[in-house]
């Protein structure tokens, strides 16, 4: 009977251990974990690739080129070996001039919110610091220090003024720029001017302006710039018109990119044929911002 009691006291201090409040340098915690003191957790300093370990919290980037932090695969499963939601890491870039570009294993993803589109890879830049919390299935949950974007690239071109039916690429719009990172924005800034050939008689239309983009990916964003109607009254003489539009692009991988305003009639009326329009002239602007 007596070791029945000692038994049941025995587990009934157990459970209400498993589930009390824990505090240290303190007899009544208020959380489940009250520390009343420092936290101390293992610090890295690296210079170049490093893959981050269960091991690691506060990792430190003073390399002299640019490297790669790999996170590690997390899973789903409740309770299994690489379920760690909510394990945190703290990075710092210390680097002068060298960017350490985070990546997430394949197939899951590092998220900012707001505006920026969610990614594989993001570029921490010398001086940023981050949190990385790792969230469920797809991925993280990224903090940055972003307070504010800066610009990192800049083209402007044109107007040539020169005749060009269309439709096609304007070429006298189009600017280079290079994306540093897949966190980056990239703002176009398109005006048209345009003319139509055919004097004396009664035409209307529409025209409707598409992006054209070369680069590491290709992609045209058709209809995003925008579209202009136009009408030719009888007995004018080469009616004239000008358009401008804007655009922004992000989410898109590192590299060298092109784009250019492309014109393409959508509807013509009492107008021969579609190239009985002309862009006399074209202006393009690219920019480029990184958080």
């Amino acid at each position: 009977m007596n070791k029945k009691i000692i038994i049941l006291a025995g587990a009934l201090f157990l459970s209400v251990q498993a589930y009390s409040q824990i505090g240290i340098n303190t007899p009544t915690p208020s959380s489940t974990m009250d520390v009343r003191g420092s936290v101390e957790g293992n610090y890295l300093e690296i210079t170049g690739d490093y893959p981050l370990l269960s091991t690691d919290y506060h990792v430190s980037f003073s390399g002299t080129g640019n490297s790669k932090l790999t996170l590690p695969s997390k899973s789903a499963t409740d309770n299994s070996v690489a379920d760690f939601r909510g394990r945190k890491y703290y990075i710092k870039n210390n680097s002068t001039s060298s960017t350490l570009t985070l990546t997430a294993a394949s197939g899951q993803i590092l998220r900012l919110g707001g505006s920026i589109t969610n990614s594989n890879t993001f570029g921490l830049r010398p001086g940023r610091s981050a949190i990385l919390t790792a969230g469920g299935a797809n991925g993280w949950d990224l903090e940055t220090d972003t307070g504010s974007w800066e610009l990192y690239d800049l083209d402007f071109k044109g107007p040539k003024l020169v005749s060009v039916s269309a439709p096609g690429r304007l070429t006298d719009s189009q600017v280079t720029v290079t994306v540093p990172s897949s966190d980056a924005i990239v703002l176009l800034e398109f005006t048209a001017y345009g003319q139509g050939t055919q004097s004396g008689a009664e035409g209307a239309g529409n025209m409707d302006f598409l992006i054209a983009q070369q680069g590491p990916s290709g992609s045209g964003y058709a209809g995003t710039a925008g579209m202009i109607s136009w009408y030719d009254y009888p007995g004018n003489t080469a009616p004239k018109f000008n358009f401008a539009g804007t655009y922004s692009i992000s989410g898109l991988t590192p590299g060298v990119y092109t784009f250019n305003l492309t014109p393409s009639n959508t509807s013509v009326t009492n107008y021969t044929a579609n190239t009985r329009l002309n862009i006399l002239g074209s202006t393009g602007r690219a920019e480029v911002y990184i958080p």
